[in-house]
């Protein structure tokens, strides 16, 4: 299954307004300049988004078309932009009624007030206006809305906008974020426990359980040429020692095929599992490390010891950003402002760049009843990362995303630590950054995804109606 989703864009509906008046006032070469800029603003936001409809509308009964347009499709957002001045009775009791994210795209044709402007430059270029009246109907309503204003043309205004697009996909995204528990809650981390009713009702997450004794049934029957044929996909990935056997190997990979499966049959895209309870179960074999760090780099969500509400972040971190890592703040090099970013063995693959990166090699595992499996030892490319964690607020009927930034600088590997790790330089030193993270409430998992998206993760904040903390801030 893949479960990557980060190639499609938005589906929007691109609605430009007008006054009817204007329709029989204005002379008719402004009407057609109006709706030649109105042309040019679809092809510059088709761009950022696939535009399912797109109209201008003078009249009421333009505007009865869109609605019936969005009440069959149900585009992830509608956009909005005025070719001039607009009444907001026009369109704001169609965006009332329906309940669709308001994106106000508030731009003119001209970028500048030049020397020898004139009333038909101001006929061309009166939009403010009309938006100011449609933004104070819709705040009054408690309609949700964002605006984004700029000339059409500017880059700013368009980066603004693409972030405004993706956070609302993303955000339109989190009802579809199911997560798969292997082996219930690590005993004694509070910081996991949270109310199933309340992430559904808040966030849209939704969770169920894999029976452990059927996971490793369905494993074990899998017939050996499917084995073989994903072992020869895999093997390209890894520069595989010596000491990894065959059969180890061949088990780590019938783990990920069957989780894969399993994901797949649940609709399901996030993953969690517990390995203290797992060591309980007689002949359970391997841990699924192998099958995590694969899946991740499909597009898996995951957390640790049985953490739904991260491993759902992780997949949420994948609809805003195409890529996400799970990982834990594990020790710190004060004198040089490093984080050691780490856990057992769980790291996506994506972070190492190529194959020659990332070495796979039998390793024991450190509890009694767990066989040997394929370890993994690689680090992260140089480059920006950001890094965010989610809780509950206090009285849990809210939930708040918490976000930093920082650079993996160029540093020698740390060739006696075993499993995957990244060494992060946060942007704002590390006594502090764990001061203020500690005093927003963050979980000691966390997701980090590539670049720097604190932004992005403001708007999605934003779109999901959480409470949002940069650190950085």
């Amino acid at each position: 299954m893949d479960f990557d989703q980060k190639t499609s864009k938005p589906v929007i509906f691109y609605v430009g307004v007008s006054l009817e008046l204007y329709l029989h006032a204005m002379p008719s070469d402004v009407l057609v300049q109006w709706d030649e800029a109105f042309k040019l603003w679809t092809k510059e936001l088709s761009e950022a988004a696939d535009i399912s409809f797109a109209k201008l509308c003078f009249t009421d009964d333009d505007v009865a078309k869109v609605v019936a347009m969005a009440e069959r499709s149900r585009p992830d957002a509608i956009v909005l932009s005025a070719v001039s001045y607009t009444p907001s009775s026009l369109i704001c009791p169609a965006l009332e009624k329906l309940g669709i994210p308001v994106i106000i795209w508030n731009t003119q044709f001209a970028e500048r007030i030049m020397p020898d402007f004139s009333r038909n430059d101001l006929n061309l270029n009166h939009t403010v206006q009309g938006i100011q009246d449609i933004t104070n109907v819709l705040y009054r309503r408690q309609v949700k809305y964002s605006i984004v204003s700029g000339h059409w043309q500017d880059l700013r205004c368009r980066e603004f906008l693409k972030c405004e697009l993706n956070a609302v996909k993303a955000a339109n995204a989190a009802g579809n974020i199911h997560v798969l528990e292997l082996g219930g809650k690590f005993k004694g981390m509070g910081d996991f426990e949270y109310d199933p009713d309340m992430l559904e009702r808040v966030w849209g997450v939704k969770s169920s359980s894999i029976d452990p004794e059927k996971f490793i049934a369905d494993s074990a029957a899998l017939p050996e040429n499917e084995v073989a044929m994903e072992i020869a996909a895999d093997s390209d990935k890894f520069m595989i020692s010596d000491t990894l056997t065959r059969s180890v190997f061949s088990d780590a990979v019938r783990r990920k095929i069957v989780l894969r499966r399993m994901l797949k049959e649940k609709k399901a895209n996030a993953f969690t599992m517990n390995f203290s309870s797992l060591y309980h179960i007689r002949n359970f074999g391997q841990l699924p490390f192998y099958a995590i760090n694969t899946l991740m780099a499909e597009g898996m969500g995951y957390a640790g010891e049985g953490d739904v509400m991260r491993a759902a972040l992780m997949r949420q971190c994948y609809e805003l950003c195409g890529d996400a890592n799970f990982t834990e703040i594990y020790t710190v090099d004060f004198a040089r402002n490093l984080m050691l970013m780490s856990h057992m063995q769980e790291c996506n693959i994506n972070i190492a760049g190529g194959k020659e990166k990332r070495k796979l090699f039998h390793k024991e595992f450190w509890m009694e009843n767990i066989s040997g499996y394929p370890g993994m030892f690689f680090t992260s490319e140089p480059g920006d990362y950001t890094v965010v964690s989610i809780t509950p607020t206090p009285g849990e009927n809210n939930m708040r995303l918490i976000s930093f930034e920082g650079t993996v600088p160029e540093l020698p590997v740390l060739d006696k630590y075993d499993v995957p790790y990244w060494l992060l330089r946060p942007d704002t030193p590390a006594e502090m950054l764990l001061d203020r993270y500690s005093l927003a409430g963050g979980a000691h998992h966390l997701s980090a995804v590539p670049g720097r998206k604190s932004r992005e993760f403001a708007r999605l904040a934003f779109w999901l109606g959480f409470e949002f903390s940069d650190l950085d801030s």
